[in-house]
């Protein structure tokens, strides 16, 4: 049965290993990401090289992530996983022992630590469905969605605590030792054998990225996916715009109102298992989108802090009702021996659908306003939800339709 409890997939222990390891590394991850954020700008007094370091880092998922995609499907998905720990904690240790006052050098590690974060992404996704039953792949994605939320509203203010207490350079040892005990535990997973030949290797590249169009499963699910992230990340680039422009309720507001969308997030990877349970996964992955659309709209429309406090934790429980079971049906739909392939030009299509939000963002808000452009964001994401819900919706993978 579709639909178990988010716990249940803990039964197996090596999904258990995984999600430990997962939990540690992410810990140390949203400390070092704040810890990083901070030298670049404490050492420049300029917010361009937090631009430039950010911009690094996309541009390593979103152009090289379809790129290491073949590796994924190739070589054992255990063996990637634990190396990408391994490199990243390297790379880290770099930046307080001769990185901290060298912006370029920043960079560049910045840029390495994306692309064996790429690596492990596409490694231990493409890993999920191989470690779970079935009836269980919704609840072992939720777990994989709630660690991270958990990781956000438990650990991103303490790391702000930790570098204006300490310095950066502690946060730093502490995302590198949190590398290394992630990668402890993957050692107790089995291996994870990549089922792809080892042929033309930019073949195998090309060979992954056709599936999203040509598998009317994957073409609509990630299609429908990008539009949305495209108009729907907005948010991120102008929640501190809407905070203190909008609301009148500054940083310490908008500081608020993230910890409450990452509050909702977390409590909606509890509840997207049941509901999958109970609805398709198609169905609950449009209609959440489609409402978390109109949440969207909606702050923009009552611009009141009360209303955008609530509107927070709704949308961040509908992010999660629209991303696990996007995620499933994307390693469903994907053949096994493409799988890594197509989970890394999944996840480089969503960071070039947010970059291109952020643009809009920054194009449309200083000629409409903040408001305007959240109003139009929003109800551009439900339409595109309607338009593809009216032409027959997300079809079910062959291999469900075969179970069911």
């Amino acid at each position: 049965m579709i639909g178990q409890p988010m716990w249940s997939a803990l039964k197996h222990q090596a999904f258990r290993w995984l999600f430990f390891s997962t939990l540690v590394s992410l810990i140390g991850s949203k400390i070092h990401r704040v810890a990083l954020l901070f030298v670049a700008y404490q050492e420049t007094q300029n917010a361009v090289w937090v631009s430039l370091i950010l911009g690094a880092q996309f541009l390593a998922k979103a152009v090289l992530g379809p790129l290491l995609g073949p590796l994924a499907d190739r070589y054992d998905r255990k063996t990637l996983m634990v190396i990408s720990n391994l490199v990243r904690a390297f790379l880290v240790a770099c930046i307080p022992l001769f990185a901290m006052g060298s912006m370029p050098l920043l960079m560049v590690l910045a840029f390495l630590m994306a692309v064996f974060e790429s690596i492990y992404y596409s490694a231990s996704n493409s890993a999920i469905p191989d470690l779970v039953s079935k009836s269980e792949l919704d609840s072992a994605n939720s777990l994989i969605t709630f660690v991270d939320r958990f990781a956000d509203v438990s650990f991103v203010a303490l790391a702000g605590v930790l570098v204006a207490g300490v310095g950066p350079a502690p946060a730093f040892w502490i995302d590198v030792v949190s590398y290394l005990i992630a990668a402890a535990f993957l050692v107790f997973l089995p291996t994870l054998p990549g089922k792809a030949g080892k042929g033309n290797y930019f073949a195998a590249v090309a060979e992954g990225l056709r599936p999203l169009w040509q598998n009317p499963v994957l073409r609509r699910t990630v299609g429908t996916l990008a539009l949305a992230a495209a108009f729907g990340s907005v948010e991120a680039a102008l929640g501190i715009v809407y905070a203190i422009g909008a609301l009148k309720i500054g940083v310490q507001g908008f500081g608020v109102l993230e910890a409450l969308m990452a509050a909702g997030a977390v409590l909606g990877a509890l509840i997207t298992p049941f509901l999958i349970g109970r609805l398709s996964r198609e169905t609950v992955f449009l209609m959440g989108l489609g409402i978390w659309g109109l949440f969207l709209a909606s702050t923009g429309l009552f611009p009141f802090p009360l209303w955008a406090g609530i509107a927070m934790v709704a949308m961040g429980l509908l992010n999660s009702m629209f991303i696990v079971p996007a995620r499933s049906i994307v390693q469903t739909a994907a053949p096994p021996e493409l799988r890594g392939r197509i989970l890394a030009a999944f996840g480089s299509t969503m960071q070039s659908a947010v970059l291109i939000g952020t643009f809009l963002a920054g194009v449309l808000e200083p000629r409409l306003g903040v408001l305007a452009v959240l109003i139009l964001s929003g109800t551009a994401v439900s339409l595109a939800v309607l338009v593809v819900y009216v032409r027959g919706g997300i079809p079910t993978p062959l291999s469900e339709t075969k179970a069911s």
